[in-house]
This record gives structure tokens, C-alpha cells and sequence, in this order.
């Protein structure tokens, strides 16, 4: 008890500055990250998230699943992972008084247990994992970074020994055949460089001389003699010169490839209203009082001023991806046995394997008929006229937007391209 004690009282005062919490929220911040884009990258729930960093470990889910939250979340912001798993160690510890388990980081497949997303927190009761402690999994891996490092200078000796011999015969057999075939060839005329190429036009240019040459009448009656050669004003070919004209053509093709060449953040989607019907309540549907798909626990949880639904996946694995209200997009995987409850005044909801899923509005089971597996369902329905297919459409940097979003960032972005285009084609005119 008395240990306990103390290890409260690590929570407070200078001992806080070493939590989990405050070591992942500084690199975070390091990062120029904000909750939501770690969130778009990591997959995790912005709840999750904020509960990491403020060392909420009793509203979290099993030690294994906060093992995986926190390797993600290092792996995205660029940290240490054996740094972090130390502090986290240490904080669950002091925060709840008791080590951090064992884990067991296998699992055997069609187990039906969840490993990767994050779902409902009643999905992870009643899980004990077992297996080495992180101590004991720490040791092994040290011992064979030990191994390695014994073996490691040999191998890359061998390695660069190899490289440098078979890079040096590949070499030597390279300006062998290249000598042969140049000396068996007659190369003549043709090889000829391009700056001498460049030098006979400039030969045009002695008429310049000759005809300053007049200049130097004091040189002998020679000149009388020269100015028979005005025939070289007849190499009027300078006017032919204007072929160089001819050359600018080039500019504009210049000038029109780097603007075809940027790419667009935003790419053209092809939006379309909602005009069919998105679901079916079904009152009458069994479903509706079986506790092993609707929870009691979640029937009486039911808030009659907002908008309550409930997915289960109950003969496979789905992911689907939503957002409540003015909430940032939420992304997350539900593996087969698993549910996840929402509630709020507006809800939007895209799945995938829709099929393996049975959904609940309101406590009634809703049908959701489909061709590809796939479903976006509005939630209440009468707010599906004032949004557009696809809801969540996904840019080039690899994150959701909200479709009313997208639709601005698209047509700012054109806009944009549109002056960028009209100035480059301004030199040209």
C-alpha cells in the first residue's frame, strides 16, 4: 500500500515532465502536428489520442492495444520506439500502481479479436493476455544485436571487396569494346562538335571587316579593288539570318511545360446528388431484441435527442470511415465480433464489406441495399438533400475531406492554376 502511495505521488510535481503524455505531446508539437492530422495518418481515434497524452489509462482499452496505439504513434511523428514503450512502462505504472502486463504478440488467425483500429471500449473487456515481458523481449533482442555486431564487419568487407572486384572487370570489359569498336570505325566528318558547328555561321560576320576596310583609305589604291568586292554585300544571306526568328517558336513550348507539369492537390471529382434512399428501418426485424447483436447495454444508452447508430460486424471484417456533427473525420477498422456506437445531432457514415454488418438506428435494425459492397448512409435521412456523393473524397496528400470541403479546396485550386497559366502566357504574347 505504502507503495502505492509513493507511486501516486510520482504523478505530481517535477515527475509529471517524464509521463508518456508529455513526452509524445512535445514531439508532436515538434512535428507541427494537430491531433486531427495525427489522427488521419495513424488511423487512431482523436480520443485516443488526447487520452495518451494525458495518461487517461483507465478509459482506454487493453494494455496490448495501448502497446499498438503508442508504436503507431512514435513510428508516424519519427521517435524512438524503444524510448517510448520505456515511458510508457514507467507511466502505467505510476499512474495506475501496478506494471504493465505481459503480451502475447501473437495471435492466431480467425480469432476473431481485434488488432489493429480502434472500436467501442466494451469490445475489449475481458481480455488477459500473456506472454514475455518487454524486459525479457528487450534482453533477447540485445543479445542478437550483439551476435550481429561480431559479424557485421566481416559481411561488409566481403560485400565491398565483391563490389570492387566485379565492378572493376565490368569496367575494364566496358573501355575494351568501346576502344575496338572506335577503332574499327571510320567516324569522318560527321562527329563533328556542335560548338564548331556553331563557328561557321559566325563566318558570315567578315563581311563586316571588308567593309570597314574602306576606312583605311589611306591605305593604297588597293581600295578601289575592294569595293569591287560589294559583291560581298551581295552575301545578302544576312537577311537571311532572319531564319534566326525562326528559333523563338521554342519559347512558348518552354514556357507551357511547367505549367502542365504541376500536379493538383485536388484532382476533379465527379460529385451527384442524393436521390435514392440510403436505408430501411425494419421495426419488425428479430435483431431488434437479440442481446447478441444489440447489447442491452447499448439499447439503454440510447439518447432520444440525437442520432444513435450502431454497427456490428458480425460475420467479417469492415472499415468504414465517418464523421459526427463538426467533428474531424474519423477512420477505423472493425474486426469481425466488434461494434462501434455513434451519437450526434448530424452523422455521415462510408463502409466497406457493408454486408458482413448489421447496423442499428435508434435500436431498430436498418437495411442497407447495395451492389458493391461498399454503402454511404446519413443519418437523420431528411439531411441527405443538402450533402453529395462521394462524402468523403480522398485528395493527393492521402487524407479525407469532407466533400463540401473538397468542393472549395477544387475550386480554389483551379482558380489558382487558371492566373498561374494566364501569366506565363503573357511573355509569350
Amino acid at each position: 500500500m505504502n507503495n502505492q502511495e509513493s507511486n501516486e505521488k510520482t504523478t505530481s510535481g517535477s515527475a509529471v515532465q517524464g509521463l508518456l503524455g508529455d513526452y509524445l505531446r512535445q514531439k508532436r508539437t515538434e512535428k507541427n502536428y494537430s491531433l486531427e492530422k495525427l489522427s488521419q495518418k495513424t488511423k487512431i481515434s482523436v480520443n485516443i489520442l488526447k487520452a495518451l497524452e494525458t495518461n487517461d489509462y483507465e478509459h482506454m482499452p487493453s494494455a496490448a492495444y495501448i502497446k499498438g496505439f503508442v508504436t503507431s504513434y512514435v513510428k508516424v511523428i519519427g521517435s524512438p520506439i524503444d524510448e517510448a514503450i520505456a515511458k510508457m512502462e514507467a507511466t502505467y505504472l505510476a499512474v495506475l500502481g501496478k506494471p504493465f502486463p505481459a503480451l502475447n504478440h501473437t495471435k492466431p488467425k480467425g480469432t476473431g479479436k481485434a488488432s489493429d483500429g480502434f472500436v467501442s471500449a466494451n469490445a475489449y473487456k475481458n481480455q488477459a493476455p500473456t506472454g514475455p515481458t518487454p524486459a525479457e523481449v528487450i534482453d533477447s533482442g540485445e543479445t542478437i544485436i550483439e551476435h550481429t555486431k561480431s559479424f557485421l564487419p566481416l559481411a561488409i568487407f566481403a560485400l565491398v571487396v565483391l563490389l570492387f572486384v566485379g565492378g572493376y572487370k565490368i569496367i575494364s570489359s566496358v573501355i575494351e569494346s568501346e576502344v575496338d569498336t572506335q577503332q574499327g570505325k571510320d567516324l569522318g566528318p560527321k562527329i563533328e562538335s556542335s560548338s564548331a558547328l556553331v563557328k561557321e555561321p559566325a563566318k558570315a560576320e567578315p563581311p563586316k571587316t571588308q567593309a570597314t576596310q574602306p576606312e583605311g583609305t589611306a591605305a593604297t589604291s588597293t581600295a578601289p579593288a575592294t569595293q569591287a568586292t560589294p559583291a560581298v554585300p551581295a552575301t545578302t544571306a544576312a537577311p537571311a539570318t532572319p531564319a534566326a526568328p525562326a528559333t523563338p517558336p521554342p519559347a512558348p513550348v518552354v514556357e507551357v511545360k511547367p505549367e502542365m507539369e504541376i500536379e493538383r492537390n485536388f484532382p476533379d471529382v465527379n460529385f451527384k446528388k442524393i436521390n435514392e434512399q440510403l436505408f430501411t428501418v425494419k421495426m419488425d426485424a428479430p435483431e431488434n431484441n437479440d442481446p447478441e447483436i444489440l447489447p442491452p447495454e447499448i439499447k439503454s444508452s440510447m439518447n432520444s435527442d440525437l442520432q444513435n447508430v450502431y454497427i456490428r460486424a458480425v460475420s467479417g471484417n469492415t472499415w468504414l470511415s465517418y464523421k459526427i456533427d463538426n467533428n474531424p473525420i474519423e477512420s477505423v477498422i472493425i474486426n469481425q465480433g466488434k461494434d462501434l456506437f455513434l451519437q450526434g445531432n448530424d452523422i455521415r457514415v462510408f463502409l466497406g464489406n457493408v454486408n458482413v454488418t448489421k447496423i442499428f438506428y435508434n435500436n431498430f435494425l436498418i437495411e442497407t441495399p447495395n451492389k458493391a459492397g461498399v454503402k454511404s448512409l446519413i443519418f437523420p435521412e431528411e439531411a441527405a438533400e443538402k450533402y453529395v456523393l462521394p462524402l468523403f473524397p480522398k485528395a493527393q496528400d492521402d487524407i479525407l475531406y469532407a466533400a463540401e470541403d473538397y468542393i472549395k479546396r477544387m475550386e480554389l485550386e483551379k482558380t489558382e492554376l487558371a492566373k498561374r497559366k494566364k501569366a506565363a502566357e503573357k511573355p509569350a504574347e
